[in-house]
């Protein structure tokens, strides 16, 4: 029997740490996951963690629909539902799909469409400042409860028409309804007829606007697309709505569909005065957003009366894409213009001098032939 050497107490504890070391490197090597894989198709580590960071992206079903923030863009994005409540926002990437009459197709390079406003939409959905139930002017719904009241010259008294300081009520959809319907009702009712046009008459309107209403008191309504109706949608929003009051015509003045007249439609591009009304006023058509693509055809671009960077926020990648080939770009502004950073050459004037420069412009090119003729 051999005699073993006995060991110190030092080397005891250091071959007892070594040990424990050596234990817990084993363990976490198992628990972590943290050996070398020689064949990652044939082992994956636990991963079960990410299953948190999943669902937080899991929904219970989409739905489309038109966004219309506070621009004329209206892109159609995707909205990702969870639990009842929006929780993102994204492009439908679908406009690659598009096609006219002849069958054209447009081009993928639209997708995707979205820009921030409308990433950031669910804010606005879910904000405390979000108008969640009817209101209607406290001083405008005592104007209706009296039975509409007017002076001699069909004016409503001042004291019920305070805008901008007058306080709000809450109603319900049905009450706001009735209020909008028997306003309408009373308006061209009061402005109909002989009588109507006698109204006008005292309250200071030329007679050559009294006699292009021809009598119907719908005439006097003017309806506006305002800035949740903007883009494609004011084709089937109030402007429809003031087509529509002909019925309401027909009702008052009793006459045909051939002699009913609807409400006053007052466009709102020609009337939004950010906007090129020069535009409409000339040519009759308004511009369209899907010019936009055009830019990159072309070797001179003039920015002029828009802001592309900061209105047309999604389709500023034509005019990057321009600025990739060569086009050169010129912006004229008459203020700050985040759209003048891109640009070769910035000319900025002075406000209301724009005209002036226009012709002159105009001028130069007829005199000097320079256009292709």
């Amino acid at each position: 029997m051999m005699f073993q050497k006995p060991i110190s107490r030092r080397a005891f504890l250091r071959a007892a740490g070594a040990a424990g070391f050596g234990a817990f490197v084993a363990s976490s090597t198992r628990a972590w996951a943290l050996d070398a894989v020689d064949n990652p198709l044939a082992h994956y580590p636990d991963r079960d963690w990410e299953r948190t960071y999943r669902d937080l992206w899991k929904v219970d079903s989409t739905f489309t629909f038109l966004c219309a923030p506070n621009d004329t863009h209206n892109c159609i994005l995707k909205a990702h539902v969870r639990q009842g409540v929006i929780t993102r926002i994204g492009p439908s990437m679908g406009y690659g799909k598009a096609k006219d009459l002849h069958g054209m197709g447009a081009t993928h390079r639209w997708d995707p469409r979205v820009c921030q406003k409308g990433l950031a939409l669910t804010r606005r959905f879910y904000g405390d400042r979000r108008i969640r139930h009817c209101m209607l002017r406290s001083g405008f719904k005592k104007w209706v409860d009296a039975g509409f009241p007017r002076g001699a010259d069909g004016k409503p008294p001042v004291e019920y028409f305070d805008r901008g300081r007058d306080t709000w009520v809450r109603v319900t959809h049905e009450e706001a309804a009735e209020a909008v319907a028997a306003t309408l009702e009373n308006v061209a009712t009061t402005y109909s007829g002989e009588k109507g046009q006698a109204l006008l008459r005292a309250q200071g309107y030329d007679e050559e606007v009294v006699q292009a209403t021809r009598g119907a008191g719908t005439q006097v309504m003017k309806f506006r697309g305002g800035m949740p109706l903007l883009g494609m949608t004011r084709v089937f929003g109030l402007y429809r709505m003031a087509n529509s009051m002909a019925l309401l015509d027909a009702g008052i003045r009793g006459v045909g569909p051939d002699k009913a007249l609807g409400g006053r439609g007052f466009d709102n591009y020609s009337w939004h005065t950010d906007l090129p009304p020069g535009h409409p006023m000339v040519t009759g058509q308004q511009t369209v957003d899907f010019d936009l693509s055009a830019v990159e055809h072309a070797r001179t671009v003039v920015v002029w009366g828009m802001n592309w960077i900061t209105t047309k926020m999604p389709d500023a990648h034509w005019l990057t894409e321009a600025r990739l080939k060569g086009t050169h770009i010129v912006v004229i502004a008459c203020e700050y213009s985040s759209t003048t950073s891109k640009a070769d050459e910035a000319i900025v004037v002075r406000p209301g001098t724009t005209p002036a420069l226009a012709l002159g412009l105009c001028h130069v090119l007829m005199r000097d032939g320079l256009y292709d003729p």
